[in-house]
């Protein structure tokens, strides 16, 4: 395994729900920017393709793959350094929601516990606790200035068993 399995999260088919709990080396300003800023975007998760993320907005993100999907999402809560509420409405899947609450580590740095909800019946909370583990290992190689995860496809597919077996059903 090429990355860290300390901070894994958790994934219920039956509820429909994925979780993270990560402690990031960064404060939450500087975490809250690296999920909300445009230009900060693409250097850990991907580029912002219409739209500029902030209060009560509606924008675009460009989603996995080479297929040309997207991610669309409408902000629903924005307490900046602090919480951010989004719907999130994979390109094919029912509308979930994603949830982000940050508050200052013990270390300095700011836990991130991430909660993504409410997935439709097409979409599986284990590909998703997977995929936001590895999106999770890219934030905190660029919060801490070094490279993220080189082949992301690889480190999804090596995550997914792993997370497939600690699924709580």
């Amino acid at each position: 395994m090429s990355g860290s399995l300390s901070a894994l999260g958790t994934a219920s088919r039956t509820a429909r729900t994925a979780r993270l709990d990560r402690v990031l080396p960064a404060t939450p300003d500087e975490v809250w920017r690296a999920w909300t800023e445009p230009d900060r975007l693409p250097h850990w998760f991907g580029p912002v393709l219409e739209g500029i993320p902030g209060p009560d907005v509606e924008y675009v993100l460009e989603g996995r793959g080479e297929h040309g999907d997207t991610i669309v999402c409408r902000v629903l809560a924005w307490e900046p350094s602090t919480r951010l509420r989004m719907t999130w409405r994979y390109t094919g899947e029912t509308e979930s929601e994603l949830r982000l609450d940050l508050s200052p580590a013990d270390d300095g740095g700011t836990r991130l516990v991430l909660e993504h909800v409410g997935f439709g019946p097409e979409a599986d909370p284990v590909d998703y606790a997977a995929g936001w583990h590895m999106y999770t290992d890219n934030l905190e190689a660029h919060l801490a200035g070094t490279p993220g995860v080189a082949d992301s496809d690889a480190r999804w597919m090596e995550l997914m068993p792993v997370y497939a077996a600690a699924s709580a059903d």
